[in-house]
This record gives C-alpha cells, sequence and structure tokens, in this order.
C-alpha cells in the first residue's frame, strides 16, 4: 500500500472519528438543551406568574435599545432575584451541611436542580412567632427545592417552595452563601441583629418581593379558607420596566417608523414610555425612591397594593401613595415626636440618634432631608447612571468626587482656591467633597457606606449622641477635642461640652472600645479604609482591632478580621468570624501577640491618644476599662 493510500484511509479514518465526536457532541448538547428546558418549564410552575397590566419584560426592548439593554444587562440591579439555574446559582449545593443554631441544613443538588434537607421552613415559622409550643429540634425535616435566587454580587440568598395549598408561596432557606468567600453561613449572620434576636423566617411573597421584583402583585388570597398567594411579577429582578413603567403601549406605538422618525427629528421625550432623565428631580429620585427608601404604604394603597399589586408608576407622585418617614427635627409639629417617642426602636433601626441614616438602602429618604434636594436641584441622578456607570455602586465616571458638587457650587473655593475651603491639600482626599459630606457612617451587606444626608461634619452629634463624624474616621488618631478645636478655628463652630474621655483618647478608640455595635462596624471598617491609614498610619492600630475579633455581633466580627488583614503583618492572619467563645478569645489574643512580637521600635502614632506608652506598649489596664465599660444594647439594622 502507498504511503499516499495510507495517508488517505487515516485522513478518512481521522474525519470519521472526528465527525463522531462533532455528532455525539451535538447530540448531547440538544439532549442537555431539553433536559434544560424541562428544568425551566418545572421551575415555572412554582415561581412568581407574569403579570400583565401592560408589562412586556425587558426582552422586548432590546432589538430597540441595545446599548442600554447591555448596560442594564451588566447590572446588579438585573440579577438581583433570578431562577434557580446552573447559570444563576452561585452557592455550593455539594452535600454540603451547615449548622445554624443547633439546627442542620444540607443542601444538595440533583442533576440540574438545587434542593435542601431542613427543618420544615412552615412549621419552624410557626415556632419562631409563637404559635406551636413545639422544640426546634422537634420540628420535621423535609426536603425542598430551591426555585429561585436573590443576590449576585457580595452574598446569595435562597427560596424554597413553600406548601402548595397556599398558592405559589415562596419560604427562605436560611443560609446565605458569602461569594467573595466562598462559603455557607447562617442567615442570621448576614445581618446586623442583636445576638438574642429571634430567628429571621422570611416569605417571599410579601417582604422581599417589594424591592427585588418589577411590577410585583403579592396577589394575597382573601377569598379562600387557607388564604396564601397568587403572587405575579412583571419580571423578577429589577428591569427596564421599574425605571420606564410598562412598556406595552410604547412598544406598540413604535412599530410604526414614521413615528419614530418623526420623534427623533423633533427630538421629543416619547409620551408612551417614561425617561427618568426627563423628570424634575423629585419626580426623577422617586423612581429610586420606590425601593431607597423609609416608608409605609397609605391603609388604602396598602391593601390594594397586597391583593392587586403595585400602583405606583415611574413619574408618578410617589407620595400620594405612600407615606415616606423622615427624622424628627426641631421644627417637627409635637405628633411626630410622640411617634419618635412610642417607636424609639424603629427609628434606631433606620437612623443615628441625630437624624443621619444608619441603615443602607434608604439612600432616597436621606438626599430628600438634605438642603441639596429641597433647595437645590441635587437627584439620584446627579451622581448615578443605570447605563453609563460601573456596576458596582452605579456611579457616573464623576459621581466618586467632587465633580458632582462642584457642578453647582461653582465659587472658587470649592474649586480652584479649595485649601481656602478644605484646610487641606487640593488633591487630598481631605479635599473630596464627599468624604466630608457624605463620610461612610451608613451600614449594609458587611460595609460602610456613603450616608446620604449630606451634612457637615459637626462635633455636637459625636459628643451628645454618638454618632461618628468624617474628621474622626479619617484621623483615627485624633480626639474629639482636637476636632473641635479645628472645626471651631477655620469654621467658627461654637464648642461644646466634652467628657474627660473625650478630651483625652481617640474617638475612633472609644467608638471601638467602648461604643455600641454600630459604631463598632463602622469604624472596624474604617481601620481597613485606605485612605484612614494614610492619614493615621497603621501599624499601631491591630492590638485595637484585635479586640473585636470576640464581638459578640457576627457582622462586627466579619467585618474587623477583613480589616485586619489589611494591616501590616496580618495579610495572612487566619480566622474564622463564626467561631465564638474560648475560640474566639485565643484569636483575639493571638493577634494582640503578633502585633507585638513584630511592632517597629518607633510607632507612628503614640501617646495617650491612641492609648499607647511611649515604649509602644499598650496601656492594658485602660482598654480593658472601655471594654468593660462597652455600651451593650441590642443593635438591629434594617438594611
Amino acid at each position: 500500500m502507498s504511503s499516499e493510500t495510507k495517508f488517505t484511509r487515516g485522513l478518512i479514518g481521522s474525519i470519521l472519528v472526528l465527525g463522531g465526536a462533532i455528532a455525539i457532541s451535538s447530540v448531547w448538547a440538544v439532549l442537555m438543551s431539553h433536559e434544560r428546558a424541562k428544568n425551566s418549564a418545572s421551575l415555572s410552575k412554582f415561581l412568581p406568574k407574569s403579570r400583565d397590566d401592560h408589562y412586556v419584560s425587558s426582552n422586548k426592548c432590546q432589538s430597540c435599545h441595545p446599548g442600554e439593554y447591555a448596560s442594564w444587562h451588566r447590572t446588579f440591579h438585573r440579577t438581583m432575584t433570578q431562577p434557580a439555574t446552573p447559570e444563576t446559582v452561585l452557592g455550593s449545593f455539594d452535600d454540603t451541611t451547615i449548622l445554624s443554631e443547633g439546627l442542620a441544613y444540607r443542601v444538595y443538588r440533583k442533576d440540574e436542580e438545587f434542593w435542601a434537607e431542613m427543618p420544615d421552613p412552615k412549621e419552624m415559622m410557626y415556632v419562631v412567632q409563637g404559635g406551636k409550643p413545639t422544640k426546634l429540634e422537634d420540628i420535621p425535616r423535609v426536603h425542598r427545592r430551591v426555585v429561585m435566587c436573590t443576590g449576585s454580587h457580595h452574598y446569595q440568598t435562597y427560596w424554597v417552595t413553600g406548601d402548595p395549598k397556599y398558592g405559589n408561596l415562596l419560604q427562605t432557606l436560611p443560609l446565605i452563601y458569602l461569594i467573595k468567600d466562598q462559603r455557607w453561613i447562617p442567615r442570621e449572620e448576614g445581618f446586623m441583629r442583636a445576638p438574642e434576636a429571634p430567628r429571621m423566617i422570611t416569605q417571599w411573597n410579601n417582604h422581599c418581593i417589594s424591592c427585588h421584583s418589577t411590577g410585583q402583585n403579592p396577589g394575597l388570597q382573601t377569598n379562600t379558607k387557607e388564604g396564601g398567594f397568587q403572587t405575579e411579577v412583571g419580571e423578577l429582578g429589577i428591569s427596564c420596566e421599574a425605571c420606564h413603567g410598562p412598556a406595552e403601549e410604547h412598544i406598540r406605538a413604535n412599530q410604526n417608523p414614521w413615528r419614530r422618525f418623526h420623534l427623533h427629528q423633533a427630538r421629543k421625550p416619547d409620551p408612551t414610555i417614561v425617561n427618568p432623565d426627563d423628570l424634575d428631580h423629585r419626580r426623577s429620585s422617586q423612581v429610586c425612591g420606590q425601593c431607597h427608601g423609609v416608608y409605609i404604604r397609605h391603609d388604602a394603597e396598602g391593601m390594594r397594593y397586597a391583593t392587586e399589586g403595585v400602583q405606583y408608576r415611574p413619574g408618578d407622585d410617589l407620595h400620594a401613595l405612600r407615606f415616606y418617614i423622615s427624622f424628627p427635627n426641631e421644627s417637627s409639629p409635637e405628633e411626630r415626636w410622640e411617634d419618635y417617642r412610642n417607636n424609639p426602636s424603629f427609628f434606631r433601626e433606620r437612623w443615628w440618634d441625630d437624624g443621619t441614616i444608619l441603615a443602607g438602602g434608604r439612600e432616597y429618604t436621606a438626599i430628600s432631608d438634605s438642603a441639596c434636594f429641597q433647595r437645590g436641584k441635587m437627584s439620584c441622578l446627579s451622581c448615578h447612571s443605570m447605563h453609563a456607570s460601573h456596576p458596582v455602586d452605579q456611579l457616573k465616571p464623576e459621581g466618586g468626587d467632587s465633580r458632582s458638587c462642584t457642578s453647582c457650587h461653582t465659587e472658587p473655593k470649592y474649586n480652584e482656591a479649595i485649601r481656602q475651603h478644605t484646610f487641606h491639600a487640593p488633591d487630598s482626599t481631605g479635599s473630596n467633597c464627599l468624604n466630608c459630606h457624605m463620610p461612610h457612617t451608613s451600614y449594609a451587606l458587611f460595609n460602610a457606606i456613603r450616608s446620604h444626608s449630606i451634612r457637615s461634619p459637626n462635633v455636637t452629634s459625636s459628643a451628645r449622641l454618638g454618632v461618628p463624624n468624617a474628621c474622626n474616621l479619617c484621623h483615627l488618631d485624633k480626639t474629639l477635642q482636637w476636632t473641635q478645636q479645628h472645626l471651631a478655628a477655620n469654621y467658627g463652630h461654637q464648642p461644646v461640652d466634652l467628657s474627660a474621655e473625650q478630651k483625652t483618647y481617640s474617638a475612633a478608640l472609644l467608638w471601638l472600645l467602648k461604643g455600641h455595635a454600630a459604631q463598632r462596624v463602622i469604624v472596624a471598617w474604617h481601620v481597613g479604609w485606605q485612605a484612614a491609614q494614610a492619614t493615621s498610619g497603621s501599624d499601631w492600630l491591630a492590638p485595637f482591632q484585635a479586640h473585636l475579633l470576640k464581638d459578640p455581633y457576627g457582622v462586627v466580627r466579619y467585618v474587623a478580621h477583613r480589616s485586619l488583614k489589611t494591616l501590616p503583618g496580618f495579610s495572612d492572619f487566619d480566622y474564622d468570624f463564626l467561631a465564638e467563645g474560648e475560640t474566639a478569645d485565643a484569636k483575639a489574643v493571638e493577634a494582640i501577640q503578633r502585633w507585638i512580637s513584630q511592632r517597629p521600635p518607633s510607632l507612628s502614632r503614640q501617646g495617650d491618644a491612641v492609648l499607647l506608652l511611649d515604649d509602644g506598649s499598650v496601656i492594658t489596664a485602660e482598654v480593658q476599662r472601655l471594654l468593660e465599660e462597652r455600651d451593650n444594647r441590642p443593635v438591629d439594622i434594617k438594611e
């Protein structure tokens, strides 16, 4: 046989093998496609139904608005809530068992489906709410399919099928998957909540639906014996129609190309759809405020919402449907103060005691109380954009620096002569308007985030009410007295009475060691903030931060460890924030000993203010006294 013949036969054989492989691959792809279609179809019976009411879903927007669709598609708004599929589920359903306060939850997978073996969530709800005397450990165990997931940025949580006699009720799988850490934690450990608080039992249909879906209708059944839900949504997640309104009429009208051409030539807004950019600053901000605010629905609207769905449409006056709550101030009528006195926990779960927002996700409530909004034209869109931005924080290119402010504040002292106003170097973090007027004093999702209350730094709120201020969150080594002297000399602030501790010790250390949990978590975050480290030095912070590793609040421990790892010599410090008791105590001691063993001969900060002797050793007795005087009030933050 000639070499050519051998080559030809070999080539034919290779082609046949390759063809067979391609055929098998194609068959496999088809089978997998059918399997996924089958899985999707089986999911649909558990998920909220599609709500008509003129909603058409974002997919219908793509053909005419591909750029806007693509930029929205990258956002975490889109992936806020999704069906539980192999493409959307980020958690490791690998037959792991997670313990939550003595109860076991096993997560596993059946081919394309996700499942949990868990205590019956319906029975759990009854027991936790006091409806049954059953012990938690005696609740029967069930296998429930995971059909929906919420979150895709910081962490993800999941929803399991409920009892069919209650309609398409979805109940929480009380676990959270931390995406960056790639680990499961109990749901309770993902939130700032008092250790003695009851377990978190949540139903999606009457709680999370309102801000995690578009065009929602809880579908509360009031005409059946069992009650339950027949829940519908325009779309899962925060989609195009959440901000632009139902698009059925818009799509129908724009089937006519002449109409589209005429609108384009006339450069007029299309009356069949709402563009928040075309609204005034109040109405455009209300589009965001439908989720990012503190409110209660008017009585009639509340029942209509529960049974018929959301009535608000972008462009409407949101306040005609809901009562947006603000913190009482000096000019508030007596009944507002009476509300505050009767419901102090409601306010403390959302605000600092001076009325600045504490809970993240309440930005509309914050800015709507600000002078920039009330007397100016600042809106959410001044800094944020759903399309012309990075998915993280949705900030415009100029939204993360002073340009957002100087577009209105054009005076020289805010621009070319900025040192006259800030008393910091022009290009420093101290001259960034946001760091002084929007400090990171709100909390959500294991992070301190910028306050949207937009106020100037002051010592009064810190001295009398314990509210952290911008100056001392950057200058971690300085006392309140130092801050007061600076504000008095440069801005004419009137001094207030300070305690001996406030005159002597760093304000940040006082909040960290003896403050309540909200103060502690805010300072713990700032210990890891690069701007604060550059301003205050970082080589002296570890022995104080170490005490938060044994904090009674899980989120404080988590944030403290994450910041600790940014300090010199601690990048490899291993620690599990779910560890408590003796284990946590031992890790705190280990961190302090590591700092002692490697601290430099001369620290960047020493002295009474930072509780360090001249030789660099900690003033241990005073630290212990401050810890013993810790404010142990229960802290819950409704983020």
